[in-house]
């Protein structure tokens, strides 16, 4: 017996057009998920955050991978994210993510293996004033 035909519409996936050069985008999301289940060899359960991207000569969005949820001097979200979008960005500071949602921005994504990893980020125009409110 074999499994029934997958229509390729489950998962619509697509390449990054440029890699290694900026690209000019969009975050179109930020996602926050409680309890997310981490796998490998950092497996954990916590709070996790994902962006979504609008890119030029996409028709798809494109996602980061998820990420702790916590703005520390490590963290990915602060290291890749924040320093390069928050004028000013410390660690841990108090700062809403949800700021950075429709924030046009210019990227670079490195191919790895079938995936597209996201590697530097920056605004096309000015970074956020945190001190400015929401």
């Amino acid at each position: 017996m074999r499994p029934p035909t997958r229509s390729n519409a489950d998962f619509d996936y697509e390449r990054i057009p440029t890699y290694d050069d900026w690209i000019k985008g969009e975050i179109d999301d930020v996602t926050l998920e409680e309890n997310h289940a981490f796998k490998g060899q950092f497996a954990k359960v916590g709070d996790a955050v994902r962006f979504k991207f609008k890119i030029e000569g996409c028709e798809y969005p494109h996602y980061s991978g998820w990420m702790s949820y916590n703005l520390g001097e490590k963290s990915n979200i602060f290291k890749k994210y924040l320093v390069g979008l928050v004028e000013g960005a410390q660690p841990d500071m108090v700062f809403d993510l949800d700021r950075l949602k429709g924030l046009k921005v210019k990227m670079i994504w490195k191919a790895n293996g079938d995936f597209d990893n996201l590697e530097l980020i920056r605004p096309l125009e000015k970074k956020i004033d945190p001190s400015i409110p929401f």
